[in-house]
């Protein structure tokens, strides 16, 4: 890349780019010079919706069954026509650690991680989850 640094008064740095910009379906682009490379942004977090919405259910399930809404997750399940199973299955990440539930709402849980590894037993103790779902 042909960049010109020049010195200029009073601690001045003034860097000189060649740069074309080109018109290219209504839109301009910049043109880097030859030789030169660009690296690609990195990509930004984007929270798995399958496991935000997950996390959001247990949550509120959880709530309508300690407010008394409902006596039991069969009784939930039941009246709501919800496999029982399932529903116990999605209730348990209301035991997730803080930090994993943080990081998938956040977008930043390990890639690998999906709702049906979250569903198959896991630890209790939190640190231990940690490491069993790759976050340690």
């Amino acid at each position: 890349m042909d960049a010109r640094i020049k010195m200029m008064e009073g601690n001045v740095i003034s860097v000189r780019v060649p740069i074309k910009i080109k018109r290219y379906g209504g839109k301009k682009l910049i043109l880097l010079p030859e030789g030169a490379h660009m690296t690609a942004p990195q990509e930004a977090s984007k929270p798995d919706e399958t496991l935000v919405k997950a996390l959001a259910k247990a949550y509120y399930w959880q709530n309508l069954i300690d407010t008394g809404r409902y006596k039991s997750i069969d009784d939930m399940s039941r009246q709501r026509k919800i496999n029982s199973s399932y529903m116990s299955r999605i209730l348990r990440l209301n035991q997730l650690a803080p930090q994993i539930k943080k990081a998938i709402l956040d977008g930043t849980q390990p890639r690998q991680l999906s709702l049906q590894d979250m569903q198959t037993p896991f630890p209790d103790i939190w640190d231990e989850q940690l490491k069993h779902f790759g976050f340690a």
